[in-house]
């Protein structure tokens, strides 16, 4: 056995015995002092909000959420800016048209007024695909977004989220509202593409 060998199972052997994680044990300072940092702030507690027979989703509890038949059809407005969260608003507009022409237009409206994508990805939400961007040099109040389209044959829901400065706790905190957008049954019985024969 190599000496080196030797020293990494002494190390690894050392860091079970005192309780300490392996990754730690032989990971870099940088690394260490990230696991010793403290936690982030805890996720808000959240709760569900419906939609007519078409969709719930859950916002933070204490948000201020109002429901209007033209879109956006749900509006949530966070109390304004946490000591771990900056002021946000949520905005949920279903239309009766498929992701393609709804991601299509919306995607023309973003580089016609100039807004930068940070980034993007695909998730699946409520059992389908969905398109998630990060915006950014908005000139209103709250210049970031987070959009999510979630498409079903025939409608697509949007759901963006407006924030102030970024912090290391917003991600999960807008994952979480946009994660928990479904469908009712009765929207989902509406929408099933016709059997082929």
């Amino acid at each position: 056995m190599k000496q080196p060998a030797i020293w990494g199972l002494l190390l690894g052997t050392a860091a079970l015995a005192a309780g300490v994680p392996a990754a730690l044990a032989q990971a870099p300072d940088a690394l260490v002092a990230a696991e010793a940092a403290p936690a982030a702030a805890a996720m808000p507690e959240l709760e569900t909000t419906r939609y007519e027979d078409l969709f719930s989703i859950a916002f933070p509890v204490g948000w201020q959420v109002s429901a209007q038949p033209d879109a956006p059809q749900v509006v949530a407005d966070s109390a304004g800016p946490t000591d771990s969260l900056p002021a946000m608003r949520t905005e949920i507009t279903w239309q009766e048209a498929p992701p393609q022409a709804v991601v299509g237009e919306s995607l023309e409206a973003i580089r016609a007024k100039g807004y930068t994508v940070g980034r993007y990805d695909a998730v699946t939400i409520d059992g389908v695909t969905a398109v998630r961007l990060w915006l950014s040099e908005i000139p209103d109040g709250l210049p970031n977004a987070f959009v999510t389209y979630v498409g079903y044959p025939t409608a697509t829901a949007t759901i963006t989220s407006y924030y102030g400065d970024t912090t290391a706790a917003i991600d999960p905190v807008l994952m979480a509202i946009h994660q928990s957008f479904a469908r009712t049954s009765t929207a989902s019985t509406e929408d099933v593409a016709p059997a082929e024969n």
